[in-house]
């Protein structure tokens, strides 16, 4: 009996023993569930239901961040290749539906024989059509499969769009937070030495020790050592950020300044089943794996008989005036019937089921790497709020600690070693404090992109969302 890979592939069987009903020719709309997902994400109350656009950089109402994401947008060369990729994959969709229709030729000659002083002319035209008849469907899955793969390249033009993106605003708000780490250690610097002159004009009035000193000192000197650190990781972050644009370093030119953005409300993350279809890397991914299967169509309808018709019209005369005077026609059937290949065709369709196995798992896999994802991004947002909220305390109570010892040092009530203690105490709070406002803002970008805000079930046009 004639197996059905023409038109109902067999990953039907598969997904229904995984609990999931569909045709693989006729591939859902609804991105299945290869694994049991949560009702809800987890640690999800503090979530709003604001709904993202497809610039969801404009999430954060920050000019800078616009006009540094459109830029990376301009000229970004893996957007490009995406872009690129995508009409590769279109190109050879169209290719494989080209053999889903006859084909035609036209042909015409001429010539002249020249024998013992003689001459002839001779003169040619015709035409001819062949079309395979698609018994089996190996025609119709291989177009499926092309078309597929097209569908998930679109996808991955989506899922590149997002990323790089969501990577520019990461390193540009990492480049905001490093000048304004680099502020606050030259600012410690600065402190660090005027203490040491302070306390150096108490050692020559014989009010204070010499390794009292030294110690403070050391303590300004590792401000400085911490400082340039700081520069080296700002100018790496500016190269990331320029590869990222497409641009050279030294001609990055980025907004000033080190002001942070003020934290937007919170998105809606959706339900899980909801945010199954938003993934634009989960559709090329499940999209694959339809593909796959169509694949295997193809290589079980290698092994049966393929039908070829043919026709052709031809005219020939010794003179250009004669031609078209009589025509000669031929039409033609040919049935050809794989016998022996060596175990190739039993071959390809096991190789071809392995494959789509591959692409199953794979699928299967990015879904539950994916959940993962979204779950880390929602509780690093939680834990990073309230370590912020604890940290502005440390800080408040840090400040007042220095400052009364500062006092009672000065009045000669305090030792010098807790006054160290305390300022080295405060310096640390204060670069804490100041990266856990920044983590707030990279938090958020990590959950949009782990949620692909702003992308829904429908999906974007690619050549329009991308330019």
């Amino acid at each position: 009996m004639i197996p059905g890979p023409a038109r109902r592939f067999s990953l039907t069987l598969l997904l229904g023993a995984l609990g999931l009903v569909g045709c693989v020719s006729t591939p859902t709309e609804t991105v299945p569930q290869p694994v049991t997902l949560p009702a809800s994400f987890s640690g999800t109350p503090e979530a709003g239901d604001i709904r993202l656009t497809r610039q969801w950089w404009h999430h954060f109402d920050d000019p800078r961040l616009d006009e540094v994401v459109a830029a990376a947008v301009d000229g970004s060369f893996s957007l490009a290749s995406a872009r690129a990729r995508l009409r590769q994959a279109r190109a050879a969709a169209r290719i494989a539906g080209a053999d889903q229709l006859p084909t035609l030729d036209a042909n015409a000659d001429a010539g002249i024989t020249r024998q013992d002083g003689s001459s002839s002319e001779n003169y040619r035209v015709g035409a001819s059509a062949s079309y395979e008849v698609d018994l089996w469907g190996r025609i119709g899955a291989g177009v499926e499969s092309a078309r597929l793969e097209a569908q998930a390249s679109e996808a991955d033009l989506d899922a590149a769009y997002i990323s790089l993106t969501a990577s520019t605003a990461d390193t540009f708000y990492r480049v905001l937070r490093q000048r304004a780490i680099v502020d606050l250690l030259d600012r410690q610097r600065a402190t660090n030495e005027q203490v040491a002159d302070l306390i150096s004009v108490r050692y020559r009035n014989g009010q204070a020790q010499f390794d009292e000193l030294l110690r403070q000192r050391r303590l300004a000197e590792a401000s400085v050592s911490d400082l340039l650190s700081a520069r080296a990781t700002l100018k790496d972050l500016r190269h990331q950020l320029a590869a990222l644009m497409g641009q050279p370093a030294n001609t990055l030119a980025l907004p000033a300044g080190t002001a942070i953005t003020e934290l937007p409300p919170m998105p809606g993350v959706g339900l899980p089943s909801q945010w199954l279809n938003q993934r634009p890397d989960l559709r090329a991914a499940w999209q694959r794996v339809q593909s796959a299967d169509a694949d295997v169509a193809v290589a079980i309808a290698e092994q049966y008989p393929r039908l070829d018709l043919s026709a052709s019209l031809e005219t020939a005369a010794t003179s250009p005036s004669d031609l078209f005077e009589d025509w000669v026609s031929s039409l033609a059937a040919a049935l050809a019937v794989p016998i022996f290949r060596g175990g190739a065709l039993e071959a390809e369709v096991d190789r071809s089921t392995a494959a789509r196995d591959v692409a199953f798992n794979d699928y299967a896999q990015t879904v539950v790497d994916a959940v993962a994802e979204v779950e880390t991004a929602l509780s690093n947002a939680h834990y990073d709020q309230e370590r912020l909220i604890s940290l502005n305390r440390q800080l408040r109570l840090a400040e007042e600690v220095v400052e009364r010892l500062r006092q009672r040092y000065i009045g000669g009530a305090a030792e010098y070693l807790d006054v160290l203690s305390a300022l080295t105490t405060l310096q640390s709070v204060q670069r804490q404090q100041l990266e856990a406002q920044w983590a707030l803002l990279l938090d958020r970008i990590v959950l949009i992109r782990t949620i692909a805000g702003g992308w829904d079930t429908a999906g974007p046009e690619a050549s329009e969302a991308n330019g």
